[in-house]
């Protein structure tokens, strides 16, 4: 069974992710919601994502999936970024 995530751990993972762009992720809409801004070293948006429902990504599965598509989202905008271990 894949352990479920709790709000913290989602924020860290996502702030995690997308090395070495700068990654700034927050918990609102009375903790029911996801959003997070990734930018560069000038800081530069390269990518918003405003409004992610957290039940859809508590556990393990998919909140790795959900990552690795935006990784590859970020990448096919012509960022490098470096290599992710995945969730910890």
């Amino acid at each position: 069974m894949a352990s479920m995530k709790t709000n913290e751990q989602i924020c860290a993972a996502v702030e995690g992710a997308f090395s070495p762009l700068n990654c700034v992720a927050e918990i609102w809409d009375y903790e029911q919601k996801l959003r997070f801004r990734v930018s560069d070293a000038t800081n530069e948006t390269v990518l918003t994502c405003p409004n992610e429902v957290l039940a859809n990504l508590r556990d393990d599965t998919a909140l790795t999936a959900f990552l690795q598509n935006v990784r590859a989202e970020v990448e096919d905008n012509g960022y490098t970024l470096n290599p992710w271990l995945g969730l910890g």
